[in-house]
């Protein structure tokens, strides 16, 4: 039945009229729960760079974990008008199984689709995979992971110049680190770096940066407060570099 209820979810995520995303880690130290899991968060969100507006933001991920296999899946959609102007269009959808080999090893596949009118994406997909390390878990308040890997991308972009080939293929090598901090039985923060640079241009590169202070107000509803920061080195002409998104808002568990 749990599997049937995690099925019929995933099935309906991609109807949320969202701009956010939850985070790909969680607060939980150590193996994740066991079964089907989820989190909802609704967040008020201000955003730079790209697009210049603040407004309401939601996200949704399920999981669903069997002793050493842990699937996720994260999908969100936006659209928003001014004035009966579009100003917002983008939809991210992101799926990873996770492997643990031992308490110090796994390995992971994942695949993405996204898109992003304001950035002239009209499509990118990507897979590819790695391992992922636990570098230490200390007294079950600090934990470190490393994850080091790759994958292949493949970019179609709206560029509007005549003659130009608006197909982007790349391989790039994808490193992250996760720093999980609990301060209290309430209140945790959690940093993911992810760098990728594209193998044989390392001029290149996205970086990545999603940080979280979450406080715990019931056992199903925590408060939170993130800030997420994108840079691509070689973006589309008239786009910029980096976007920034701060969210303030609530996350309820199920």
């Amino acid at each position: 039945m749990k599997k049937i209820i995690f099925v019929c979810l995933l099935s309906l995520c991609t109807a949320f009229n969202a701009q956010a995303i939850v985070s790909m880690e969680t607060i939980h130290l150590g193996k994740p729960p066991q079964g089907f899991a989820g989190a909802f968060d609704l967040d008020l969100a201000f955003e730079g760079g790209n697009t210049e507006r603040s407004g309401a933001a939601s996200g949704v991920k399920l999981q669903w974990t069997d002793d050493q296999i842990t699937d996720f899946i994260l999908a969100s959609y936006a659209y928003a008008e001014s004035a009966g102007v579009r100003d917002k269009n983008r939809g991210f959808t992101h799926y990873r199984h996770i492997h643990r080999l031992d308490e110090q090893l796994a390995w992971e596949a994942f695949a993405q689709l996204s898109f992003n009118e304001f950035t002239h994406l009209t499509m990118r997909s990507l897979a590819g995979g790695g391992v992922r390390l636990t570098l230490g878990e200390l007294n079950d308040k600090t934990a470190f992971f490393l994850g080091l890997g790759g994958f292949y991308e493949r970019e179609r972009l709206d560029t509007f110049l005549p003659g130009e080939d608006d197909t982007e293929q790349a391989v790039r090598a994808n490193t992250y680190l996760v720093i999980k901090y609990q301060f209290n039985s309430h209140v945790s923060l959690v940093s993911t770096t992810y760098y990728q640079p594209k193998l044989g241009d390392g001029g290149d590169f996205r970086a990545i940066e999603d940080l979280s202070l979450v406080s715990r107000l019931t056992e199903s509803s925590s408060l939170k407060v993130e800030i997420d920061i994108a840079h691509d080195s070689e973006p589309p002409l008239t786009v910029k570099q980096t976007d920034s998104v701060l969210k303030v808002g609530i996350v309820i568990n199920f």
